[in-house]
């Protein structure tokens, strides 16, 4: 077995991947990270999943400098997304070597963005139009680049980047290392490899399938009729971190519904989620707040998080590099993970081709034969959620904290970093403010800290909650039942004066 610190990384990087929970260097990793510490530029054939993040990660805070004021690397990936995953690994890993990061990509505040480009960082990701807008803005230099890397650079041309792309690796100095990184490679990709990249060493491990043999793999035979009830068995058998995979955005809206009102702690992502609200909830199942998550493909696309316990395919792919692509978000970073497919007689015909492409037999199953999911992580989660609870009503049952929290929610003043929520519940309903903030950390199971002051009216409550958390929390609470009662929950009007909501 090859060892980081055979790779030749330094101890600060050694250190960090054992932190990061990485126990031994991936194909991608082994072939690319030598080759990237003697400054070799590099073209490399590598699907999501297979470690190439953490590849060229390791590689350039390996090789430049921190602390400097003007960058000394950047990362172009072709999504906001990708850009603010790499980011998110570049500081996992850089906790040691002290590198610092900023991303930058459009659709979110430029002021923001150019305040943290001038405070200064050592390696700059970002997306090829907001990269480009930077430099025409004269906010990003680039001048003093050692290292550019191009991040799943055929989707840079399915997304119409070239000719942004270009005018960034025009504008770096000629005497850089570049490292690039493709699924596929086409024409294009090939032609960019050519034009700016100098004698690289070619690397492949397209066909080293993302599927590792830690993943197992199973189908359940049933009907379609069925397929609910053995969703909820499964997610049953412990609290695994779980992405469902579903045809369609409809069956997804269905499926969350039902979970959610069987009081189970699920994440949707779709195609028609705004890009903020799915970066909420991608954020709030990387940080194991919510454990399921129900996806389509297209949604799912470029969702890069390693310790996801288990994946089921509610419905079938018929493709078999879906399937793979699928299955290969567990199994990750050398932790266990399992694959299950919910399989109809019509769906059997795909699995020969499953089977084929992972080189692995998918062996069938009855439900019931699966055993508990045992996660630890999980359950330090849930413990530390446990011990709020406790402390919170200890807290509760204190008369001097009781006055301080009945005096503060009569606070005229929204708290800084959170929004108002109006809820469809109130004193006509049964309901005291403890018993509207509770049901909303428990519905949406959320922090203590994430609820702040509740003004509490016949029917309905204002409550802040943090504006992190607000546009999840409402996905998790409207439509939601009390007794008999469908409860609406939106943003509350802002022409109302808070003032006005908290009183009796």
């Amino acid at each position: 077995m090859t060892t980081f610190e055979e790779l030749g990384l330094g101890w600060e990087m050694t250190n960090a991947a054992v932190q990061a929970g990485w126990r031994e260097p991936t194909p991608v990793q082994v072939q690319a990270i030598p080759e990237g510490i003697r400054g070799r530029d590099i073209i490399a054939r590598a699907q999501t999943g297979t470690g190439k993040t953490g590849a060229y990660s390791m590689i350039v805070m390996s090789r430049i400098p921190s602390g400097k004021k003007s960058p000394s690397a950047i990362v172009i990936a072709p999504t906001r997304e990708l850009a603010l995953q790499v980011d998110g690994e570049m500081r996992k890993l850089s906790r040691l070597s002290g590198h610092f990061s900023v991303p930058i990509y459009g659709g979110a505040e430029v002021r923001k963005q150019v305040f943290q480009l001038n405070r200064g960082a050592d390696i700059v990701v970002g997306t090829p139009g907001r990269i480009r807008d930077m430099v025409t803005r004269e906010v990003l230099d680039l001048s003093h680049i050692e290292i550019a890397v191009i991040d799943e650079a055929d989707r840079m041309f399915d997304m119409g980047f070239e000719e942004d792309l270009n005018f960034i690796l025009d504008a770096l100095p000629e005497r850089r290392q570049t490292l690039m990184f493709s699924a596929t490679m086409t024409d294009d990709v090939q032609g960019l490899a050519q034009s700016k990249l100098r004698d690289p060493v070619e690397i492949d491990v397209s066909g080293e399938t993302p599927v590792t043999g830690l993943t197992k793999q199973f189908i359940v035979k049933c009907q379609r009729n069925e397929k609910r009830d053995i969703l909820r068995e499964i997610l049953g058998k412990g609290t695994p971190k779980t992405i469902v995979f579903v045809a369609t955005k409809t069956m997804v809206e269905e499926l969350f519904t039902e979970m959610r009102a069987d009081g189970m702690k699920v994440g949707t992502l779709h195609g028609d989620m705004p890009q903020d609200l799915r970066e909420k909830i991608i954020g709030m199942f990387r940080d194991n707040r919510i454990l399921t998550l129900l996806a389509t493909d297209v949604a799912a696309r470029g969702l890069d998080i390693s310790d996801v316990d288990l994946v089921v395919n509610f419905d079938v792919p018929s493709r078999p590099e879906t399937y793979l692509h699928r299955i290969g978000r567990t199994g990750r970073a050398g932790n266990e993970g399992t694959a299950i497919s919910l399989v109809t007689k019509r769906d059997m015909e795909y699995v020969p081709d499953f089977e084929e492409v992972t080189d692995a037999r998918i062996r069938p199953v009855r439900v019931g034969d699966i055993p508990p999911f045992e996660v630890f992580h999980k359950t330090v989660h849930r413990e530390k959620a446990d011990r709020k609870e406790r402390e919170r009503k200890k807290k509760a049952l204190d008369p001097k904290e009781a006055e301080r929290r009945a005096h503060a929610k009569d606070k005229p003043s929204v708290s800084d970093g959170f929004a108002v929520i109006q809820i469809g519940i109130g004193k006509g309903d049964g309901f005291n403010r403890t018993q509207i903030a509770d049901f909303i950390r428990k519905r949406a199971n959320i922090d203590d800290d994430a609820v702040g002051k509740v003004g509490l009216k016949d029917s309905v409550s204002f409550v802040e909650v943090s504006e992190d958390v607000s546009d999840y929390v409402i996905q998790q609470l409207d439509g939601c039942r009390v007794g008999n009662k469908t409860v609406n929950v939106t943003i509350a009007p802002k022409k109302t004066r808070y003032a006005d909501k908290v009183k009796e």
